[in-house]
């Protein structure tokens, strides 16, 4: 017979590894089970150790020490607006805090619509703590900390307090209006976009179609519920009231070109990291319909559009992006064939959604494709017509389907935004490069000012990455 003899000692080892799974375990206990359970698993941590401990030194070293920051701290103005008038820095200042109360009152319009959905549902919404906020936003926050401590006077950091203090305080408002106005919420902001822009770009010429364009939407969803009148009727009555909202604005943007100063700014004077958000942010709003409308085209019935979608996706696809640069900067007029030169950025920005919404359009192909046909044929089952299973079953699976590569997208598209500097254009790349064009920084902080510009980038990428899973997250991306 033999006698089997049981262990009674306590190996952190094997009390980690038996520990239950919703007990918290200590920091001693948590390295044991996860970086020291086996030999080779504790080497590599070792080795991780120390060639993090010997990036660390060094590189705190460079920031705090032996790095010459001078040169950023110098020409930091020249970083954030490039060569953008100096005695127009006003119009930017405005700019932010038009935009800051646009961005704090479409925020507090999307939570309070959370917050009457689960009042409605009878389910409980929590809001995010400010640490949380500080968990999502640290890496943008810690690059505008880095801004305002290179800043040589108060003023940069009072306008950014300020800006900040409007924006929470518009949200705190927008989030207190009754459920009436969410709907007239939406409207103020874009037509408060579209002001941010035309304060600094001027309200001469065809500006004025931008915000003419915003009231005839406003006019036809006022007159979308006519159902008591007849067919013909509605059609004279939305068209009515679309031309009284264009014929308003164009005169109100009449008044204000007699009253003051119409001209603004020239894109072509715009640089500088500025110039980069505006140009990248530009380009995937616009290219997202557009590749929206290459995906459904590609899948069309028709063959003509459907040869005409893939003709542009394996075309733009298959054209180097700085190619098609050179082609806005030099044929494009000829194409066009316009009087009026269009401007250099104006150009690029083109060249950018072209590029950018071929990429886009066979991310959206792939998330509708993912969309299982039984969706389709459910919904042609409860009678709905073929637009409106496209727009309210099978788009909102496939976006959904596709946030990761969506977003991935368009951080690519944003850090292609430095190749703008081979066409002359003065981006936050290239302003980084003018510092050196300076005689007393010909010769030294290159590293320094290098690694202020990939900082910035990273910083705005890594954000928009954060945000990205935040959503999939909330929508249960892989998961349902």
């Amino acid at each position: 017979m033999t006698n089997t003899t049981r262990s009674t000692g306590t190996n952190p080892q094997d009390k980690a590894a038996n520990l239950p799974p919703n007990l918290r375990l200590s920091p001693y206990d948590w390295a044991r089970k996860h970086l020291f359970n086996t030999w080779y698993n504790g080497l590599i941590t070792l080795i991780v150790v120390v060639l993090g401990a010997i990036l660390i030194f060094y590189g705190g070293r460079f920031v705090l020490f032996t790095g010459q920051w001078r040169a950023v701290r110098i020409n930091l103005t020249q970083l954030m607006v490039g060569t953008f008038p100096r005695d127009e820095h006003t119009r930017l200042v405005a700019q932010m805090y038009i935009a800051a109360s646009a961005i704090g009152l479409v925020w507090g319009t999307v939570t309070a619509r959370s917050q009457d959905r689960a009042q409605d549902t009878g389910t409980n919404v929590s809001r995010p703590s400010p640490l949380d906020l500080l968990r999502r936003y640290w890496a943008i926050l810690l690059l505008l900390a880095v801004i305002l401590v290179l800043t040589r006077t108060i003023w940069p950091t009072l306008f950014t307090l300020s800006t900040i203090a409007l924006g929470l305080g518009v949200r705190a408002v927008a989030m207190r209006l009754p459920r009436s106005a969410r709907q007239p919420c939406w409207y103020i902001a874009a037509f408060m976009a579209i002001l941010s822009f035309q304060v600094v770009s001027g309200t001469g010429g065809n500006a004025w179609w931008w915000t003419a364009g915003l009231a005839a939407y406003i006019a036809m969803k006022s007159t979308a519920n006519l159902e008591t009148y007849a067919a013909w009727h509605r059609v004279v009555l939305r068209t009515i009231g679309i031309g009284l909202a264009v014929g308003v604005i164009y005169l109100a943007y009449r008044i204000a070109g007699l009253a003051g100063d119409a001209d603004g700014v020239s894109w072509d004077r715009w640089s500088g990291l500025y110039l980069t958000l505006v140009a990248s942010g530009a380009a995937i709003i616009l290219s997202f319909p557009l590749s929206l409308m290459l995906a459904l085209g590609r899948r069309s019935s028709l063959p003509v559009v459907r040869w005409l979608c893939v003709a542009y996706i394996e075309l733009f696809r298959g054209i180097p992006f700085i190619a098609l640069l050179f082609v806005a900067k030099t044929f494009i007029d000829f194409f066009l064939n316009v009087e009026t030169p269009l401007s250099l950025m104006t150009r690029a920005i083109i060249a950018f959604t072209i590029f950018s919404s071929a990429y886009l359009a066979e991310v959206v192909r792939g998330g509708l494709q993912a969309v299982p046909k039984g969706q389709i044929e459910a919904g042609q089952a409860v009678g709905l017509q073929p637009p409106a299973v496209m727009r309210l079953i099978v788009l909102p699976q496939a976006l959904r389907a596709v946030i990761p590569a969506f977003v991935g997208q368009c951080i690519s598209l944003f850090k292609d935004s430095s190749l703008l500097a081979i066409i002359s254009i003065v981006d936050f790349y290239r302003a980084r490069e003018l510092i050196h064009s300076q005689q007393e920084f010909s010769t030294i902080a290159h590293a320094e000012t290098l690694v202020f510009v990939a900082f910035a980038y990273w910083a705005i990428s890594y954000t928009m990455s954060r945000e990205s899973q935040r959503v999939e997250r909330h929508l249960g991306v892989g998961e349902r």
